[in-house]
């Protein structure tokens, strides 16, 4: 299968997508120059950084073809999707809010091998934050 995505948009409903320096600066630099900072992202209670919500959706997402208008350039906590971190169970886990998580991270070396990375982003993000 070629596609793994179904396109349904599930991933950018309510999204709380943590976004890193590196994040924002890829966005911007992708004809987003004129684009402000606070028009995409806002800083969470714990001072992180993330993607903002429009109308219940992620502030790049078009609701009206089921595409985000960034995807080439997206968050790295995107391309990670559908795995995600559980802060309450401390793991990560395969959202189940995607209709097709298990096409994504198909082995368990994958899976752990992402999970490392994702720790690590966040990792970084809480260790940028304290600064």
């Amino acid at each position: 299968m070629k596609n793994k995505c179904k396109d349904c948009g599930n991933c950018c409903c309510e999204t709380e997508m943590i976004l890193s320096s590196r994040d924002v600066d890829r966005i911007r630099n992708n004809d987003l120059k004129n684009l402000p900072i606070a028009n995409f992202v806002e800083k969470t209670d714990d001072g992180l950084f993330q993607l903002r919500n429009k109308n219940g959706f992620c502030v790049f997402f078009d609701s009206t073809i089921k595409l985000c208008k960034i995807y080439a350039v997206r968050p790295q906590g995107c391309r990670f999707y559908p795995l995600i971190y559980d802060s309450d169970k401390k793991l990560c886990i395969l959202d189940q809010d995607c209709p097709r998580p298990e096409l994504f991270y198909r082995d368990k070396q994958s899976h752990m091998k992402t999970c490392k990375k994702i720790v690590r982003f966040l990792e970084k993000q809480v260790l940028f934050t304290k600064l």
